[in-house]
């Protein structure tokens, strides 16, 4: 038998062998640099590879018998297959017990610093959390942290004291100098293995790039998927990527719920190499990293991935005795605040009063009704139909939005109050299902829902009271066609199925499909000739407004007068009072790379000027999350 002692678990501690009914320890000389009997003892007890072997009597010298002194290749299956000098035969005393710490009785973590992959760097020994001390800590060392953990490459390696905190425990490992390729933090050269007690002045902090992020979006919650291999981001093949994958992409990169996996075509992807394989995630994992790897399939990529989430992480009703009644609170980046009322209409209070399972909304008090909150005020302009199924599905914009006076938080009253709750405020911060908003009248209507905005998702009809959706079976581009201009959002770029945006609910609809492209609406199309709807539902459009920005008149898409859609117009922009950093945004939200110029151009046909002195920030990647002066 072979056990570990005085380690804190069964994979660190004195190495003890029992032989003839009696526990013993086993020695061996300094001058046994490779210490391969570690190597055989961590195997031997399934505990990994070696993480630091020390026969200075590490875990504390023994008191009984000393059975072996051992020599071994490292190939041993067991202890006792090394060479030795015979059983309870040695020239070593306790002094020269060895000790070992395997690989599994080590970990790592980044804390303090509200996520997995950002924070003081601890290491638990012996069962204890502590930090790691070095007054040289570097890139290449925090490099190995952050791919030990997931997280992608390093992209600071700091002091505790001036990031996240020190801590106040034991100090675990002290003098640490990694190269950076190494695969473990244990395989880097480690000078002092504790845990010890002292001072915590240069305990050592880490900020991870991540091994996901979303790029090409309005934002860090939506755009084509990236993963980190080595110290290069690369793309990820749409079908390598599901809904519960993209639960925790939303989760890692800290926003809301997932809205869409909406494929390639949303999103203008770059090029290059492309992630092999796929994920296999429950949807509760902290970060892609450690969702389950499945091998490529063979038919190859068929496009990039995308994933839509929303940026708010909750919603709730606050300041007021009912919990369905109160000034409007958005969560985003861990941060509470109010949202400008400026903007809040009745459509986005339907939308929130259904996600809070409070009805629909019987009124939009006037802003600051109910105070204007302690926290930030959110200048977001919702863009909501009244039926999507909480407010983070609403295409949000800041651009053009006049500044929200102080204390203008929006307010809402709605009209399903339910006894038993408890006031004061009421939150939520999981999807409600869709239902349809009161607000909507007339016979027959025509919507896109489930995508990022109203020009983009699947498509449902209203027809005798109640919304629908479409039969995919005959559906195609100039079905798509006829919504989009019915809509008005220009010419469709796409016609997807039920994969895109859903399958939807509601009845289903199966007279669509017949349409040559040129009607005015979808009523104006003969009903499609086939009978029966084995596909089900789920039709979709992608029109080419989803976009609402361009570059026009240039002699590339890349270049030209930046132009935006306003109330159905195209029109400019001023170059007075426009910052620098504006032509950065425009580029990188077009496809058209991640810097640009801005330049005066004078232009003598009669095109409206919509915008003037937007502000973008340097970083931005959206040009509707820009503060401007009003349209």
């Amino acid at each position: 038998e072979l056990r570990l002692v005085d380690g804190g678990g069964r994979c660190a501690g004195r190495v003890e062998m029992k032989h003839g009914g009696e526990w013993g320890s086993i020695c061996s000389y300094d001058f046994d640099w490779d210490a391969r009997w570690a190597t055989v003892v961590c195997r031997q007890l399934g505990c990994g590879p070696v993480a630091k072997a020390s026969p200075y009597a590490p875990f504390g010298q023994g008191t009984g018998r000393i059975w072996l002194q051992p020599f071994c290749s490292g190939n041993e299956a067991v202890l006792q297959d090394c060479s030795h000098f015979g059983w309870g035969q040695h020239f070593c005393g306790h002094e020269w017990d060895v000790g070992v710490t395997c690989a599994e009785a080590v970990e790592l973590r980044l804390v303090a610093g509200g996520g997995p992959c950002a924070g003081r760097v601890e290491v638990k020994l012996r069962g204890r959390w502590g930090s790691v001390a070095d007054d040289s800590w570097d890139m290449e060392d925090a490099e190995v942290v952050c791919q030990q953990l997931g997280c992608g490459s390093a992209a600071g390696a700091y002091a505790a004291s001036t990031h996240f905190g020190e801590g106040d425990g034991p100090i675990s490992l002290a003098l640490v100098n990694c190269h950076g390729d190494e695969a473990a933090f244990w395989d880097c050269e480690i000078r002092g293995w504790g845990p010890y007690v002292g001072i915590h002045d240069f305990d050592t902090a880490v900020v991870c790039q991540g091994f996901a992020r979303l790029v090409g979006g309005d934002g860090a919650c939506d755009g084509w998927l990236e993963v980190r291999r080595g110290r290069a981001w690369i793309g990820v093949c749409e079908d390598a990527v599901d809904i519960k994958a993209a639960q925790v992409v939303c989760r890692e990169l800290g926003c809301g719920t997932v809205l869409a996996v909406p494929g390639s075509g949303r999103f203008e992807a770059g090029t290059g190499p492309l992630w092999e394989g796929g994920f296999e995630c429950n949807g509760t994992e902290p970060l892609l990293a450690a969702c389950t790897r499945r091998p490529p399939r063979s038919q190859g990529c068929t496009g990039h991935a995308s994933i839509i989430c929303s940026p708010y992480t909750g919603f709730r009703l606050a300041d007021n005795s009912s919990g369905c009644a109160g000034r409007v609170e958005a969560e985003a980046g861990g941060t509470w605040g109010s949202l400008c009322a400026t903007s809040w209409d009745l459509p986005d209070a339907h939308v929130l009063c259904h996600h809070l399972g409070c009805g629909p909304a019987a009124a939009v008090p006037p802003g600051g009704s109910f105070g204007g909150g302690d926290g930030p005020l959110w200048p977001d302009a919702f863009g909501c139909g009244g039926s999507e199924r909480h407010p983070g599905e609403c295409p949000t914009a800041v651009l053009g939005e006049p500044a929200c006076p102080p204390g203008h938080a929006a307010a809402v009253n709605c009209s399903g109050l339910v006894s038993g709750r408890a006031g004061g405020c009421r939150q939520h911060r999981a999807a409600a299902p869709a239902r349809s908003p009161p607000c909507l009248a007339g016979s027959r209507r025509v919507r896109l829902v489930g995508g990022p905005g109203r020009c983009a998702g699947r498509v449902e009809v209203y027809v005798n009271g109640t919304w629908g959706t479409v039969c995919q079976e005959t559906w195609d581009l100039p079905d798509a066609t006829v919504v989009c201009r019915q809509l008005g959002c220009g010419m469709a770029l796409a016609a997807p199925r039920s994969a895109r945006f859903g399958p939807g609910t509601g009845p289903l609809w199966p007279d669509a499909g017949g349409c040559a492209g040129t009607e005015a609406s979808l009523w104006d199309c003969p009903p499609s000739a086939q009978r029966g709807c084995r596909r089900g539902g789920g039709a979709g459009a992608v029109c080419s407004e989803q976009l609402s920005l361009r570059l026009a008149g240039g002699s590339s898409r890349c270049r030209g007068h930046l132009e935006v859609l306003y109330n159905g117009t195209w029109g400019r922009v001023c170059v007075e009072g426009t910052s620098p950093a504006t032509a950065a945004a425009v580029c990188w939200q077009l496809g058209c790379g991640d810097g640009g110029t801005l330049v005066a151009a004078p232009a003598w046909d009669s095109v409206p000027a919509w915008l003037a002195w937007v502000g973008c920030k340097e970083g931005a990647r959206s040009l509707w999350r820009c503060l401007s002066a009003p349209w």
